[in-house]
C-alpha cells in the first residue's frame, strides 16, 4: 500500500514568514532602544498596535499549521490523490494523462529553508499547488510525474537539485543569459524611456520656471530610485536565465530571489512570437515567447518572475536560432521568402507599412509588421485554428484586406495586409495546409 506524505514540517513557517520578520524586526528595536523596559514590559502594556499585529501573526501561523496538518498527498501507479482532511473531507485525484505540465518555484523564504513550492497544470482546471516540500523531494516528484505523463517510467536516480540551478545531469542546457545582457536590454528598453521621460519632465518645467534648487534637487532622488527599482526588477526577475532541454521537454529557470523553473513540452507549444524594440535593434538584440497551450496570454514585459510566456529575454540572433530550434528542428526562419504589403495598402498603415510582409515554407507560417517594436509571429500549419479576412470601407476602396490567423493562445492576432484577391486564396490555401498538416501529425508523419 502506498502511504501518503505531508508537506514539508515547515511550510507553516514559510507561508507565514512575512509576518514573523516584522515581528523580529519590531523586538529587535525595541530591544536595542531599552532592553530592560522590554524584559520587564508585559502584555497588557504593549501597545494596541503591537497586540493586533500579534493577534494576526498568531492567526495566520495557526492557519497554516492547520492547512498543513491536514493535507496529504499519494503517488500511485495510475493518479496523483492530494487530500484536505479538515471539517470538510476533500479529495482530489489526478490522472497523470491528464498533467500538461510541472513547475518549480522557489520563494526567497523558501529557498533559505531548502524547500519549494510544485505546480502541477492539469488543463482546464485549476492548478494543483504543494506547498512546500524540500527542494530534492520537489524535483524528484516533478520528474516522476512528467515521465508519468508521457508514458515512461520514472527515474530511478534522485535529482540533483540546487538553490541556484534546476539542471540536472540528463539536461543539455542550451542557453544562458549574463546579467550584463540582461542589464543592457532593461536600458535600452521603451519602459525606461517612459519612466525616465515622465519622471523628468517636472523637473525640466521646474527649472525653467526658476523653481529652487532645493525643491529640483528633491525630485532627483525619486527619479533615481525609480529608475533603479526598474533596472533591479528587470535583472532580478530573469537572473540566471537558462534554456536547457530534457526528456519531458524544454525546461526554463529563472529569478535571483525567487528562483522559478518551468518544463514545457513541446508539442504544447502554439505559436512562437519574435519582438525587436527600435533600439534594440541596433544592436542585434531580440525577445523571444512561447504560445503555450493552456498557459494563457503572453507576458507582456521581462519584469516577471514565476509563470512566464518568456523563452528568452534577450538574445543575439544565434541564440535566437538556437532557441527556434530547439522547438521544430526543422525550421529556417531565414530561408522563409516573405512578400511584402502592397504600395497601395499605405493609408490603412502610413508609419509602418515597409514592415509589414508574410511567408510559409513547408512547416509554418511567418507574419511580421512593426517599427517601434518589429513582432515576427511563426505559427505552424498543424496548429493553425482560424482564419479570418476583414475589409472596411476604405480597404475596399483600395482592394486590399487584413488578414488574421489566430490559434487560440495569442493575445492579439497575428495579422498582416494583402490584395484582396491575394488574400483569399491566401486563407484557402493556409487552411489547407494546416489540415494537411494536423493529418499527418496524427498519422505520425515526419
Amino acid at each position: 500500500m502506498v502511504s501518503a506524505e505531508r508537506p514539508h514540517p515547515l511550510t507553516p513557517l514559510v507561508q507565514a514568514w512575512i509576518w514573523l520578520v516584522g515581528a523580529a524586526l519590531s523586538l529587535g528595536r525595541q530591544l536595542l532602544d531599552a532592553p530592560q523596559d522590554l524584559i520587564a514590559l508585559r502584555l497588557s502594556e504593549l501597545p494596541p498596535w503591537t497586540l493586533g499585529f500579534l493577534l494576526v501573526m498568531a492567526t495566520s501561523l495557526g492557519l497554516n499549521l492547520w492547512r498543513w496538518w491536514t493535507t496529504r498527498f499519494v503517488v500511485t501507479d495510475h493518479e496523483l490523490r492530494v487530500e484536505h482532511r479538515g471539517l470538510q473531507h476533500e479529495s482530489k485525484r489526478v490522472a497523470y494523462t491528464r498533467i500538461q505540465s510541472v513547475d518549480i518555484t522557489q520563494p526567497f523564504a523558501a529557498r533559505l529553508l531548502g524547500m519549494a513550492q510544485l505546480t502541477i497544470d492539469v488543463g482546464a482546471d485549476s492548478p494543483i499547488r504543494l506547498q512546500y516540500l524540500s527542494r530534492s523531494r520537489a524535483a524528484a516528484l516533478r520528474d516522476a510525474l512528467l515521465h508519468r505523463a508521457h508514458g515512461r517510467r520514472p527515474p530511478a536516480d534522485a535529482a540533483e537539485t540546487s538553490a541556484w540551478d534546476d539542471t540536472g545531469a540528463a539536461d543539455r542546457v542550451l542557453l544562458r543569459v549574463p546579467p550584463g545582457e540582461l542589464l543592457l536590454g532593461a536600458v535600452l528598453s521603451h519602459e525606461l524611456l517612459l519612466l525616465v521621460a515622465v519622471t523628468a519632465t517636472p523637473l525640466v518645467v521646474g527649472l525653467v520656471a526658476g523653481g529652487e534648487l532645493l525643491l529640483v534637487a528633491g525630485g532627483v532622488i525619486p527619479l533615481l530610485l525609480a529608475i533603479g527599482g526598474f533596472l533591479s526588477k528587470r535583472v532580478i526577475g530573469q537572473y540566471n536565465y537558462t534554456l536547457a532541454e530534457t526528456p519531458a521537454g524544454l525546461r526554463i529557470s529563472r529569478g535571483l530571489a525567487s528562483l522559478s523553473s518551468g518544463t514545457v513540452p513541446v508539442h504544447r507549444i502554439q505559436a512562437i512570437r519574435i519582438a525587436e524594440p527600435v533600439l534594440w535593434r541596433r544592436i542585434g538584440r531580440a525577445r523571444v515567447d512561447l504560445a503555450v497551450l493552456g498557459l494563457g496570454g503572453l507576458t507582456a514585459d521581462e519584469d516577471q518572475a514565476g509563470s512566464s510566456s518568456i523563452m528568452l529575454p534577450i538574445g543575439r540572433p544565434a541564440d535566437v536560432r538556437v532557441a527556434l530550434q530547439a522547438v521544430w528542428p526543422n525550421l529556417a526562419l531565414d530561408a522563409v521568402p516573405l512578400t511584402p504589403a502592397p504600395t497601395r495598402a499605405r493609408p490603412l498603415a502610413p508609419l509602418t507599412l515597409r514592415t509589414i510582409a508574410h511567408g510559409w515554407d513547408a512547416h509554418v507560417v511567418v507574419l511580421r509588421r512593426g517599427w517601434w517594436t518589429r513582432t515576427t509571429w511563426i505559427i505552424p500549419h498543424a496548429r493553425l485554428q482560424s482564419a479570418l479576412i476583414e475589409q472596411g470601407p476604405l480597404a475596399r476602396r483600395l482592394d486590399v484586406a487584413q488578414v488574421a490567423l489566430l490559434t487560440g493562445e495569442l493575445v492579439g492576432r497575428a495579422t498582416t495586409l494583402m490584395e484582396a484577391a491575394e488574400a483569399r486564396a491566401f486563407v484557402f490555401a493556409e487552411l489547407r495546409r494546416a489540415r494537411t498538416a494536423r493529418a499527418d501529425e496524427l498519422l505520425g508523419a515526419p
